[in-house]
């Protein structure tokens, strides 16, 4: 993995000049990077607040490079800023890029002092203990997430077609080339919502027009599906009055490639089709879901925090199975840690022993897969406790996914993060399991969070 340095000093030229030396005596290749951001754009949005979205653009940008053939990449910092909007852009830089910042000792006070390398022995001494994997920042997450969207395309229906903020997000799915949306309802009405909320469709925008003539196709394979539950002619006709039921059994039919729907439906509306008609892959013996938690420095893995109240050993072996499976799907580092309230065999009493058990059939099922438990939370991510408790421990003080032992440790838990560790956003959930991808959306989401679900979705099917 590339190791990235940050210059940051009033004397660009020559730091510059001092670590590109320092790197090529060490024996690595290394490449330069121009950032492309416009300087008082990025003091604008800095002071208004929008560091986040500045440092994705970026992490985008940057993500478009190939950078594979070398060792380390160099980036010139800030330039042109102000001393405090400077400090301010530099750190998050090196946050968002997982970016040590070389600097000069003269400006050690003003650059990050916290993250600075001063002198050629303290970059020898960092290439040395380089560690094989760089930590993937929020911003590099989501940059990522639309980046690989972009690049399969897949066809994603949102049956809520003339919901406002659905609306908005097809808009944006569209114009950022993310996948292509298909709208599910009146024509006329979905251009007048459009309209209202100052959005320009582009006119051969794909809408699918819900009627009785449409639905009549759909009949005898949803007869033929659910002919085991009793269903007739006439009770199909009526289940595909309703979009997402019409949506699913598209995606069913294979006309389109995912599913998103939840802004007004609620969560068992969005998946019971899914379950009753795209039911879970081969092999899979339950849906779950997972939550990625995208803090500012790194991403994690929460599942299940959405689906299943109280798995049973065999169930919690299956979600982080599925969990596994999803980080390394979207290129996170995958080390699972089962949790529970006790670390290794200290605790004792049914719920940890449901834990241990799961743990066992995962490693019997997967034994490549790095997963260890029952792991307190922080034996989990802090490497000095989880040396301590779990000594020997692939996983302890550095697991990068996490399995709730049950829905309630599980929803408690993610949002206790997304509420109170500043800075991180919740991405999800996302349902794992299925045959094809279905995404359900809280009713509160954001235009934002319909675009990241449309991603992930995307990327799901791909």
């Amino acid at each position: 993995m590339n190791r990235v340095y940050l210059v940051a000093s009033k004397n660009m030229d020559a730091t510059l000049k001092e670590l590109e030396e320092g790197i090529s005596a060490a024996g690595l290749t290394w490449a330069e990077y121009e950032l492309n951001v416009n300087g008082a754009a990025a003091v604008t949005q800095i002071k208004e607040g929008n560091t986040a979205v500045l440092m994705e653009t970026i992490a985008a940008d940057f993500l478009m490079h190939d950078f594979s053939a070398v060792d380390a990449v160099v980036i010139a910092g800030a330039q042109g800023m102000s001393d405090v909007v400077a400090q301010k852009f530099n750190d998050s830089l090196a946050t968002a890029l997982d970016a040590k910042i070389y600097s000069d000792s003269e400006d050690a006070d003003l650059f990050c002092p916290k993250r600075l390398l001063k002198c050629p022995k303290c970059l020898a001494k960092d290439l040395a203990e380089a560690p094989a994997e760089r930590r993937t920042s929020q911003a590099m997450f989501r940059a990522g997430l639309l980046l690989k969207a972009s690049k399969v395309k897949k066809r994603i229906v949102l049956p809520e077609g003339s919901e406002p903020r659905t609306v908005q997000a097809a808009k944006l799915v569209i114009d950022r080339k993310i996948a292509v949306p298909v709208l599910i309802g009146k024509k006329d009405e979905i251009f007048k919502v459009a309209k209202e909320q100052g959005v320009d469709l582009p006119a051969d925008i794909e809408i699918i027009e819900p009627s009785a003539e449409l639905a009549e196709k759909y009949v005898p394979t949803l007869v033929e599906l659910r002919k085991s539950k009793g269903m007739t002619e006439e009770q199909a006709r009526a289940a595909l009055a309703d979009n997402v039921m019409l949506g699913t059994m598209m995606l069913k039919m294979g006309e389109v490639d995912g599913l998103v729907s939840g802004a007004i439906h609620s969560t068992a509306d969005t998946l019971r089709p899914a379950l009753q008609i795209i039911k879970c892959a081969p092999g899979v013996k339950s849906v779950s879901s997972v939550f990625f938690m995208c803090m500012p420095d790194k991403t994690y893995i929460y599942g299940d925090c959405a689906i299943n109240l109280n798995p049973t050993a065999e169930e919690l072996a299956g979600i982080a199975m599925q969990c596994d499976d999803t980080a390394k799907a979207f290129g996170l580092p995958s080390r699972v840690a089962m949790l529970s309230y006790s670390t290794m065999n200290s605790g004792k009493g049914p719920d940890a022993d449901l834990v241990r058990e799961a743990t066992k059939i995962v490693k019997e099922a997967r034994p490549e897969m790095l997963v260890d438990g029952p792991l307190q939370y922080d034996a989990a991510t802090v490497p000095s406790v989880g040396s301590l408790k779990a000594p020997g421990s692939t996983v302890a003080g550095k697991a990068t996914v996490f399995v709730f032992p049950s829905l309630s440790a599980g929803n408690i838990g993610y949002k206790a993060v997304q509420r109170s560790a500043h800075g991180t956003i919740s991405i999800g959930p996302m349902l794992q399991g299925l045959a094809k991808p279905v995404n359900d959306l809280s009713r509160g989401a954001l235009v934002e969070d319909i675009v990241y679900t449309i991603a992930l979705t995307a990327v799901q099917a791909g």
